[in-house]
C-alpha cells in the first residue's frame, strides 16, 4: 500500500503551528489534507479496501501487513473507541506504537478480537 503525506513543508507548518501532530488534527477534522496528500476519510477508505482484498485474498492464513501508525490507527478505528489519544476495543486500550506490533483476529471475515503485541 501507498501512502501520500503531500507536501511535507506544508505538513511541517502546520504541525508547528498547530503544536501538536498532523494525525491528531486529522482526527478532529477528517477533511484535512496537505496539497497532494490524503485526508483522513481517503486513508481510511484505502486501508478498508486494501485490507478486506487481502483478507478475502487469504482465508485461513496468518497474515503480516506493514504500514504507517496513522494509517492503521484511522482503519482501526472501524472497531475501535477513540478516546484522547488512545483506542479501546472491548475496555481494552490498544497502543499504535512506533515501531509497533498489533494483531488482529478475523474469523468468518469479521473481526473478533484487536490487541497490542509491541
Amino acid at each position: 500500500m501507498k501512502e501520500d503525506y503531500g507536501d511535507l513543508a506544508e505538513l511541517n507548518a502546520l504541525e508547528e503551528k498547530l503544536d501538536r501532530p498532523y494525525t491528531i488534527e486529522q482526527i478532529l477534522n477528517p477533511k484535512l489534507k496537505c496539497t497532494n496528500g490524503e485526508n483522513m476519510e481517503e486513508v481510511k477508505a484505502r486501508m478498508d479496501n486494501s485490507i478486506k482484498r487481502i483478507v478475502n485474498e487469504n482465508v485461513g492464513k496468518k497474515v503480516a501487513i506493514i504500514s504507517h501508525g496513522a494509517s492503521i490507527k484511522f482503519f482501526l478505528m472501524n472497531w475501535c473507541k477513540l478516546n484522547g489519544a488512545y483506542l479501546y476495543y472491548k475496555g481494552n486500550c490498544i497502543r499504535v506504537n512506533s515501531p509497533g506490533v498489533i494483531k488482529i483476529m478475523i474469523e468468518d471475515k469479521e473481526v473478533i478480537n484487536i490487541e497490542t503485541i509491541l
